[in-house]
């Protein structure tokens, strides 16, 4: 209520106090009655202006009102997603290049999650997600000449679960098997644009031999060996206890996982770990055992770590093998939000060939601004390829961009 409005009132009741005072013959009980009245419409009148004033603080804090309507009252219905986009500059030896791109560490996406509770142990949810990416940083090509599709929405999770807090959470649909995620714990805070799955910033890149003539991309030479990613199974995770919880998946096709993941607290110091088998014999021709871990101490200095091996169907000679290392700093520099810096290293031999050894470093940054929800990255990273009997130029790339979640 402005202050314009609340002397318009006034004046209006002091007026028919005035008439009453005016009338010839009037009781004096009805003057007194018009005064309590013009002290009730002042009393509320200072209450709508304290929740004026109230509502102006919330909207310069950036809070808003997060209802979501649900076409199932029993149901409550959460909407959330993201938009990261950037510019990539690559060149590998004889070429390069600038493209504007959909980061696929943490693509473009928007998800739909249900709730609901049976009881005090017993709930269900549904989960829908699925990413739109428009030029992928693992799709690009060096020789393309228009923007790398699919130009429409792709699956990333189509699933719901029943959840009892003493007997655990059972998945059903497409959505995360159990070892999807165990290479990849990272307390660093840069996982945005650096994390163990390199080949998300610039994997469709194909190294160059002499001559031109393109070879492997390196999405084909490097590979974190994360479980089974994202398919259609049943997953069951048994319940929490002091920090540890085991998980197992059945996937369409014959393959199944099992995995054990921690994460605790000491004296500051945070911890998270992650070890999962996975068998894909049947479907992918493969099993393989992977993990990693990652501490964050109380003055944000954080260590991460990742490797796995992988035992392919048939093949002679080494199996495939990864490591992967980041050293990590968070701090605030300003006010505005955490500020993450990191620089990182991983290796994979025998994926594309037999004798291939694949390696990259990088270094990388991240600006966090809370108000807006949103972070700015860079990221610097070389690629290295050696082959016997093949000279391959290495792959230099540069990210920088933004992502905002909403």
């Amino acid at each position: 209520m402005g202050t314009g409005s609340r002397v318009l009132l006034v004046v209006t009741a002091a007026v028919l106090v005035g008439l009453g005072l005016g009338i010839q013959g009037a009781a004096a009980q009805t003057v007194e009655d018009l005064r309590r009245e013009i002290d009730r419409l002042n009393n509320r009148l200072d209450q709508m202006e304290e929740r004026e004033k109230a509502d102006k603080a919330d909207a310069a804090a950036g809070k808003q009102d997060k209802t979501v309507s649900s076409g199932n009252d029993k149901i409550k219905l959460e909407l959330s997603g993201q938009v990261n986009r950037g510019v990539l500059f690559v060149d590998n030896g004889p070429t390069s290049e600038v493209f504007h791109v959909d980061n696929d560490n943490s693509s473009t996406r928007i998800r739909f999650i249900g709730k609901g509770q049976l009881n005090e142990d017993v709930s269900v949810g549904t989960q829908i997600e699925v990413q739109f990416e428009s030029n992928s940083t693992a799709a690009i090509r060096i020789d393309q000449d228009s923007p790398a599709g699919p130009n429409n929405f792709t699956e990333r999770k189509l699933e719901l679960y029943g959840d009892s807090k003493t007997l655990g959470r059972v998945w059903v649909g497409q959505g995360d098997t159990a070892s999807n995620g165990t290479s990849e714990v990272d307390l660093s805070g840069t996982s945005v644009v650096a994390y163990s799955g390199i080949a998300d910033m610039a994997g469709g890149i194909a190294f160059a031999a002499s001559g031109g003539a393109l070879g492997p991309r390196i999405n084909q030479a490097f590979s974190n060996f994360d479980g089974l990613s994202r398919d259609d199974r049943v997953r069951y995770d048994t319940p929490k206890f002091m920090g540890f919880q085991g998980s197992a998946s059945a996937v369409d096709g014959g393959s199944w996982d099992a995995a054990a993941r921690f994460a605790g607290n000491f004296a500051g110091t945070k911890v998270v770990s992650a070890l999962a088998y996975a068998d894909a014999g049947s479907r992918q021709g493969f099993d393989q055992v992977n993990g990693s871990v990652s501490v964050l101490l109380p003055f944000g200095v954080s260590v991460t770590g990742a490797a796995g091996s992988r035992d392919l169907t048939g093949r002679a000679g080494s199996d495939p093998m990864t490591y992967y290392g980041k050293l990590g700093y968070k701090f605030r520099l300003t006010d505005m939000g955490e500020t993450a810096v990191g620089v990182d290293f991983a290796k994979t031999d025998d994926l594309a060939a037999v004798g291939d050894e694949f390696t990259t470093y990088g270094a990388f940054a991240v600006q966090r601004f809370d108000a807006i929800g949103t972070e700015l990255y860079l990221a610097l990273r070389n690629h290295e390829l050696d082959r016997s009997g093949t000279d391959f130029d290495d792959i230099f790339a540069v990210l920088t961009g933004a992502r905002v979640k909403f």
